[in-house]
């Protein structure tokens, strides 16, 4: 990829866009500047590729600068696609409030272009740009954490219920194996004994389920093993292997020797798991699953990644944006809960990492969770670095 500026100025006036591009070029910054005499070209180039920054005219022979602005701008989240500075001969107040309302970071009246405002207004652009970007962030982030609070109160009422439920349940158990033992007739006894331990199974399910919703709301702390994830990982394929079919291949792609990581490793199991099952559950004709394993940085900390993605039917962003909503699903009411990938979030960010989803429609999805290194190896690791 080219670290070279990627600008794009829409202007019907020849002289104007010569003018931009003078200004640009003698600014002695690196940068590549496409152009657009109309509001359609415009909007055709920044649909096919991404720019780090637009400088659009207010008035176009097809469209206002501020139509063009309103094909883009998102008023649910104060975004654009990227910085936008709008470009005028009329320089009111008026003009200013409207491209600003539909999204502009920045405005340039024509007669007092010179390179110096040029670039000033390049860079003033862009820094606005990525601020509401890190606030929008920040806020989808507050309401997340707000929602799993919520919810884990919630799960934490529901699972101390259900506990007192399965207490009952397998304490008669117990009960009902002592009573089996005075039976005289062996078939009688070895016919109720296996119903007797269907039961007590299912039980032992469901209280190993409330352990784990106990562990989501936070009621109680995650037991925390050391775990070489590489084995992990090769120990989950080969369970899934069995469980999953034989329409859906699964392989590891790599394996690079990680740090031991501190996590509940049964709670890690799970989550790859849940993952694996929507991935199955992506892939109706079949597919392929692949694992891998790799030492990563995630805002310039060290962690051990392990990446799982399917050639399944991919999600589109509206559905991405929400699948760590607890309750949120979009399978049918008899087939999902919405609390899986919820629980898998929960159990990634009380490990003190973070879960990142790639998707799009018809290409699949990628799942990267990044783990920290034991707090030992952390240890390790700044003595080293000492």
């Amino acid at each position: 990829m080219s670290d070279r500026l990627q600008v794009l100025v829409i202007d019907d006036d020849a002289a104007d866009r010569m003018a931009m591009r003078r200004h640009l070029a003698f600014a002695g910054t690196a940068i590549d500047v496409q152009e657009a005499d109309t509001g359609a070209g415009g909007i055709a180039l920044l649909k096919a590729r991404k720019f780090d920054c637009v400088f659009v005219d207010y008035r176009l022979p097809d469209m206002e600068g501020t139509a063009l602005l309103q094909n883009f701008y998102d008023i649910n989240t104060d975004q654009m696609p990227a910085p936008f500075v709008m470009l005028t001969g009329q320089g009111g107040e008026a003009v200013m409030a409207e491209a600003l309302r539909w999204g502009a970071h920045d405005y340039i009246v024509k007669d007092n272009v010179t390179t110096a405002a040029v670039m000033i207004s390049l860079a003033k652009a862009r820094e606005i740009f990525d601020l509401k970007r890190a606030r929008h962030s920040a806020e989808e982030k507050l309401r997340q954490a707000q929602k799993m609070d919520a919810v884990g109160q919630l799960t934490s009422g529901v699972a101390h219920d259900f506990n007192n439920l399965l207490t009952v349940i397998l304490g008669n158990t117990r009960l009902m194996h002592r009573r089996l033992e005075a039976l005289s007739d062996p078939d009688a006894r070895t016919a109720i004994t296996k119903k007797v331990e269907a039961v007590e199974s299912a039980a032992r399910r469901g209280a190993d389920l409330i352990r784990h919703l106990m562990v989501f709301s936070r009621q109680r702390e995650l037991k925390e093993d050391i775990v070489d994830i590489g084995q992990s990982v090769r120990a989950t394929v080969e369970l899934l292997q069995r469980t999953l079919g034989e329409r859906v291949e699964i392989r590891i792609a790599g394996e690079e020797q990680t740090p031991p990581v501190g996590v509940d490793s049964t709670l890690l199991e799970n989550a790859l798991i849940n993952i694996a099952v929507n991935a199955r559950d992506a892939m109706p004709e079949g597919g392929r699953l692949t694992f891998s394993v790799a030492n990563a940085q995630f805002n310039g900390a060290d962690y051990a990644l392990i990446s799982v993605s399917d050639t399944g039917c991919g999600m589109p962003e509206h559905v991405r944006e929400r699948i760590f909503e607890p309750f949120y699903t979009t399978k049918p009411a008899d087939e999902g809960t919405g609390l899986g990938l919820a629980m898998v979030y929960g159990f990634v960010r009380q490990t003190g990492g973070h879960i990142e989803v790639e998707s799009a429609e018809a290409q699949g999805t990628t799942f990267r969770i990044y783990l920290p290194p034991a707090r030992g190896e952390k240890n390790k690791e700044k003595s080293n670095a000492g």
